[in-house]
């Protein structure tokens, strides 16, 4: 049997702890170590999962001597680690977003490539068995004309640094619009033009009475965009994270069929609407979790040329969102694949670590 990879995971947030939790269990790996800078949040942790807790980066790196990290840190914070993994040899996963915006994500895609390290993004509704599903089916809606993908959700009125754009980089479309972008690059490809509206209206009330100064608003929570593609295939996305209940969905719609998924099913039509196949996924949250850090880690472990999820193939998505937000300014539609020309940058070379599609029945 395999030994099992060394790894750690930095920032003890919510998804940081779900990570931790999952990859406790996991036969695949063998967590040596956990970090948050906060040193009451990190000791509570180590308390509660029986694991070394550091708030120094440097000294997890040394001394617990993972392989592997898992990163779930605030965007801003993020390059700095990446750096220290890359010049330390370790392979970096790294919570979505890959980066505030495009050109910061090359940089750190760059610097791991240079080191030959392995450099991955949590874009974890790959790994649920609905949208796996979704793009095992894909090839028999004939040619797909239209697609709609939305993703609402209330955050409250703790936004912490997600409301500062230096810190976030961007808002609800940068956040949650991150997954519905993800999904349809993966399953359409890059668009031939993109044009948003970006709102942020939504500002959290301080409490009556209360005198301490308004933190930092100047990201959006709801946001509109139009794709448009080369075959004359038009999306749409809505995201905002200001009205509940969660709702996620994507709905693909060709010449021969429909198929409707979200984070728990997926459901294929003909054209009449006529059920032809429907899967559910029971899993429980944090097997999504389990999932993509395992794939991750036998990636590492078997020194795989393509591997799920890269940050390189992530590059498209950024320079769709930054092309969304482009377009917010510009009031007109922009085109992602001018953005990737001026960093240097192709979709071939975004996809080069892409494993091949599987194909549905």
């Amino acid at each position: 049997m395999q030994d099992r990879l060394p790894v750690a995971i930095i920032g003890m947030g919510g998804v940081g702890r779900a990570t931790l939790e999952a990859l406790l269990s996991s036969d695949v790996v063998r967590v040596v170590g956990l970090g948050d800078r906060d040193r009451l949040t990190a000791e509570r942790a180590g308390e509660d999962f029986n694991v070394p807790a550091f708030t120094d980066n440097r000294r997890l790196i040394i001394e617990a001597a993972p392989a592997a990290v898992y990163l779930a840190v605030p965007p801003a914070a993020a390059p700095d680690i990446v750096a220290a993994c890359a010049k330390h040899g370790l392979h970096v996963w790294k919570e979505l977003p890959l980066a505030r915006n495009l050109r910061e994500g090359a940089a750190m895609v760059h610097r791991m490539d240079a080191a030959g390290l392995k450099f991955a993004v949590g874009t974890q509704r790959r790994f649920t068995t609905s949208y796996g599903r979704a793009s095992q089916l894909c090839g028999r809606l004939g040619r797909v004309f239209l697609a709609r993908a939305h993703y609402l959700f209330n955050w409250g009125g703790e936004l912490d640094w997600r409301g500062d754009k230096a810190s976030a980089g961007g808002g609800a479309l940068l956040e949650l619009g991150y997954h519905a972008v993800d999904l349809l690059v993966w399953l359409l490809g890059l668009p031939e033009t993109v044009f948003c509206h970006c709102a942020g209206a939504n500002r959290p009330q301080l409490p009556r009475g209360g005198k301490e100064p308004q933190p930092p608003y100047d990201t959006d929570d709801t946001a509109a965009t139009l794709l448009q593609y080369a075959d004359e295939c038009v999306a749409s996305i809505v995201t905002s994270r200001s009205s509940g209940p969660v709702s996620e969905e994507l709905s693909l719609h060709g010449r021969d069929g429909s198929l409707t998924a979200n984070s728990e099913t997926c459901t294929l039509r003909d054209p009449d609407g006529n059920v032809l196949n429907r899967v559910a996924d029971e899993s429980a949250p944090i097997e999504l979790f389990r999932r993509q850090g395992e794939a991750f880690a036998r990636s590492v472990l078997a020194d795989a040329g393509k591997y799920q999820c890269s940050a390189r193939e992530n590059l498209l998505n950024l320079a769709v969102i930054d092309a969304m937000y482009l377009s917010d300014r510009t009031r007109q539609p922009e085109n992602p694949s001018r953005l990737l020309h001026t960093n240097a940058l192709s979709v071939d070379e975004c996809l080069a670590c892409r494993p091949l599609p599987e194909q549905g029945d």
